[in-house]
């Protein structure tokens, strides 16, 4: 992504203002979607509750943290609602195959859940990694009207996020094809290793993926588009 911040004086306060906004944006999305949901996950398996039971009481955070966002902030937050779905639809899947999906499995199924939104969002207009990327580059401030420009005018823009949904998308399916196959195979401390290793090894390909797609977008001398009218929710 590029920085619509001009470089004048106040340009480290900038830097500091936008840093802020995104904790406080995304700060109370990872607790909330991600963090509190693992956690109370694991701690409902750890006494015995599995399945559906446990991933509909697991769902309660990230519904929290949508209906929170959008108290706040007038607009739906788009990775809260990801999660939130995914688990529903995991809490069914559960259901329908009896109580049997635990452990690893769940962990799989759900990561395979998170890769086919990615993969069928493009067919909603935009693709995820466009919504997730306007929020973190500007948090639905008055920058957010260049990221719509940029989706709006530039080919290459929408290319670069096409790519980076698919990338995304296909990581999320590797891991849980790999993670759903192959630690039941192995013994339990080799499993355990690979149920930390293998989301780590294909996140930070991802990642690193993105970083370099993003640097390469910035080199090609593309800016933000000026304001459109646009909405940015």
């Amino acid at each position: 992504m590029t920085d619509a911040r001009t470089q004048d004086g106040t340009g480290g306060s900038g830097a500091s203002s936008h840093a802020h906004d995104v904790l406080l944006s995304w700060g109370p999305t990872v607790l909330f979607a991600m963090v509190l949901p693992w956690i109370t996950y694991h701690q409902l398996a750890g006494r015995g509750v599995h399945g559906a039971p446990a991933l509909l009481l697991v769902s309660a955070w990230p519904a929290l943290e949508v209906g929170l966002y959008f108290a706040l902030h007038h607009r739906v937050d788009e990775f809260g609602m990801l999660i939130f779905a995914a688990l529903l639809l995991a809490a069914a899947a559960a259901a329908a195959g009896g109580g049997r999906w635990m452990g690893v499995r769940a962990d799989a199924a759900f990561t395979g859940l998170v890769g086919v939104a990615f993969a069928v969002s493009p067919a909603f207009g935009r693709p995820l990694t466009f919504w997730f990327g306007r929020r973190f580059a500007a948090d639905g401030s008055a920058a957010a009207a260049r990221w719509n420009g940029l989706w709006l005018r530039s080919a290459a823009f929408r290319a670069v996020q096409y790519r980076l949904t698919a990338a995304w998308g296909a990581g999320c399916l590797v891991e849980a094809g790999v993670m759903a196959v192959l630690p039941p195979r192995l013994p339990r401390g080799e499993a355990d290793a690979a149920s930390l290793a293998g989301p780590a090894v294909v996140a930070a390909a991802v990642v690193a993926y993105t970083a370099w797609t993003g640097r390469a977008f910035a080199a090609s001398g593309q800016t933000p588009a000026a304001p459109s009218s646009a909405p940015t929710a």
